[in-house]
């Protein structure tokens, strides 16, 4: 009884309420976290360290910097486990008023922007997304052409680079353009042009009618004011019996993506999918609906399409 009043009085604290919430979403340290809540560096590190010694999270240390994560249900005593339950399904829940999520997108997209792969930190020491993407793409057969459609930052383009003789990566975005021919610049790759342009206008005639082995549409079509357009142009770009790769977002309600990251569709499900690419003359190999992971708010399909 006296540790279930304890851990009562840890978690009766907003601010410790918030964290736990956001180590929900991932492991995040305490600069992370003080972006996030927008309070003081040393009222964070004090509220972590009550959770921490309430053994509600654990630390690990990535280098200098010490990362901090929700504790397993199996790492408490029995007694802690019913109300632990308890409180991670309210949590989960319980309605953002802080917007802490929408700043916790921001911090996560700074971090990806600074490291050397995807959420490096979770990786074992030489892992990371390049390595693994370059290990899949010695699979690949080699092509002729590929075409990045919203191809952002470029990461993909690059790396379809390494299998093709010319990659064109199209994206509406100046910005991104900018960070994506500075990526492959400094990668030393030479077979990849980017270009500026609206899908909506067409692209035949910048990057070739039926000219394309593969065209690539990730997470693009909740970009368009109407994804057909993407899947059209796809298909335009195609020779025949090119392939089309695809990875969307599934239907979600995290309305917030619209106004901070300029999602126009909160996600697709498998029937609208299906449907789109049926309708822009393409015939479905695969389309898999991957299962959920580390408790993430996003899901994704992926498909694979021949024209």
């Amino acid at each position: 009884m006296r540790e279930m009043a304890s851990l009562l009085r840890t978690v009766a604290d907003e601010t410790r309420l918030r964290i736990l919430r956001l180590l929900l979403e991932t492991p995040l340290n305490v600069t992370e976290l003080t972006g996030v809540l927008g309070l003081a560096q040393s009222g964070v590190s004090k509220q972590v360290g009550t959770l921490k010694r309430a053994g509600l999270i654990k630390e690990r240390r990535e280098g200098l910097k010490i990362f901090y994560r929700l504790s397993q249900r199996s790492e408490l005593t029995e007694e802690a486990r019913t109300l632990w339950d308890l409180l991670m399904e309210r949590i989960s829940r319980v309605e953002d008023a802080h917007h802490d999520l929408v700043r916790l997108a921001e911090v996560l997209a700074g971090r990806q922007s600074q490291a050397p792969g995807l959420h490096e930190h979770l990786l074992a020491p030489g892992e990371s997304w390049h390595a693994w993407a370059r290990m899949m793409m010695a699979l690949v057969p080699s092509m002729e052409r590929a075409v990045d459609l919203g191809c952002g930052s470029g990461a993909l383009s690059a790396e379809l680079a390494r299998v093709c003789k010319e990659v064109v990566g199209v994206d509406i975005s100046a910005t991104a353009l900018s960070a994506a021919r500075a990526h492959v610049e400094r990668v030393g790759l030479t077979n990849v042009r980017f270009l500026q342009a609206d899908m909506a206008e067409g692209l035949s005639r910048e990057v070739g009618a039926h000219s394309c082995d593969l065209a690539l549409l990730s997470q693009t079509l909740h970009h368009l004011p109407d994804p057909m357009v993407g899947l059209e142009v796809a298909s335009g770009l195609l020779k025949p019996g090119g392939r089309l790769i695809l990875m969307e977002l599934l239907p979600h309600g995290e309305a917030w993506v619209k106004e901070k990251l300029g999602h126009l569709h909160q996600g697709f499900s498998a029937t609208e999918l299906e449907g789109m690419m049926q309708k822009a003359g393409f015939e479905i190999c695969t389309l898999e609906t991957l299962p959920p992971y580390r408790g993430e708010r996003f899901r994704t399909i992926l498909g694979l399409a021949v024209i």
